[in-house]
């Protein structure tokens, strides 16, 4: 937990501030490029993995990266691809 915290509060201090442009812009809604699907796993990172910034990805996560047919099952996948092809 103190390496979170420890994470948290260096954010706050060094990252936010030098790209502090880029989180106003978020702040005032989001518009990403592409919808990334891909595993809960922690090992995954994909905007390290795309080299992307944040913003620039609307990630959804599951665990084995399986998205079921259409009325397959009541899940959230399913709604989330619908707001990022529809909202976003």
């Amino acid at each position: 937990m103190e390496k979170l915290i420890s994470g948290l509060h260096q954010f706050q201090s060094e990252i936010f501030r030098s790209h502090k442009e880029l989180f106003e812009r978020l702040a005032q809604g989001q518009n990403p490029e592409a919808l990334f699907i891909t595993c809960s796993d922690s090992r995954i990172n994909p905007n390290l993995l795309t080299q992307t910034n944040p913003g620039d990805l609307f990630i959804l996560r599951n665990a084995g990266n399986i998205i079921p047919a259409f009325g397959a099952a009541n899940g959230g996948e399913g709604a989330t691809i619908e707001f990022a092809v529809s909202g976003l």
